[in-house]
């Protein structure tokens, strides 16, 4: 079943990155410039079937009626989520020390989009999801992460367990952000291969998922509030490393 996907960054993204998935684009023939452009030019050139529309904010089928389209709309076939292998051949080809962000069972798509968005931005080299009670890549985080998803290999897993015991084969450090430590995540070596894990939105990490890390850490505060959200914790984490490794 096709997904809808809307707003100039997202469709651009998914253009440069998957153009496979997409069947057909929508596009207001109104202040057809700029990336807008680009999405005409890319769409003729790659043969993707096109539809010229003269109202500003379309309004095609499975849009929601409150959607801001930016006058671009795509429909996807379902997103293709990536092996744990193709996150290791992420870093492989770029020659970079590994960087992995596992979620576990977040629920919020906004939440997922941030995290995407703010991965990519980081040069995280692949996210981890779990199949159940985790959000999927829909349409709702895709336009959230503007069209970041497409950029960053991201596995679906049966088993979370699982995946962070293949990624400790592979020489990661384990790293749980999480309340329940009295470690800042300022205290830590972060220029080794790692993989973080952020937990649920109001559970936090799985017992089970923080037996299985090597170290817990928190993001310090100093004011009143006890907790961030989990993509504003997350973009906090994904940043220190990128300072650690880039930057002092």
């Amino acid at each position: 079943m096709s997904k809808v996907i809307y707003g100039v960054n997202a469709v651009l993204e998914a253009l440069n990155s998957h153009p496979e998935l997409i069947e057909e684009i929508w596009l207001s023939k109104i202040n057809l410039s700029g990336k807008k452009f680009q999405i005409l030019e890319k769409a003729k050139k790659l043969e993707i079937p096109l539809k010229i529309i003269s109202k500003p904010n379309l309004k095609p089928p499975k849009v929601p009626p409150e959607a801001n389209t930016q006058g671009v709309v795509a429909y996807i076939s379902e997103f293709s989520y990536a092996e744990l292998e193709d996150i290791v051949k992420n870093w492989e080809d770029k020659k970079e020390t590994p960087l992995v962000v596992i979620l576990d069972q977040i629920e919020d798509p906004q939440n997922v989009g941030s995290i995407i968005r703010s991965a990519d931005a980081g040069g995280v080299h692949g996210i981890v999801i779990p199949k159940l009670r985790s959000c999927d890549i829909n349409e709702t985080v895709i336009k959230v992460s503007s069209g970041s998803a497409f950029n960053i290999p991201i596995a679906k897993v049966n088993n979370l367990k699982y995946a962070i015991s293949f990624f400790k084969e592979k020489n990661l450090w384990i790293v749980g952000l999480t309340h329940k430590t009295d470690l800042s995540i300022y205290e830590l070596d972060l220029k080794q291969p790692l993989a973080i894990i952020l937990g649920n939105e109001g559970r936090g990490i799985r017992k089970t998922i923080l037996e299985k890390c090597d170290f817990l850490a928190k993001i310090p505060m100093r004011g009143k509030i006890e907790s961030l959200n989990v993509s504003v914790a997350g973009a906090i984490a994904i940043f220190e490393i990128l300072r650690q490794r880039y930057y002092i």
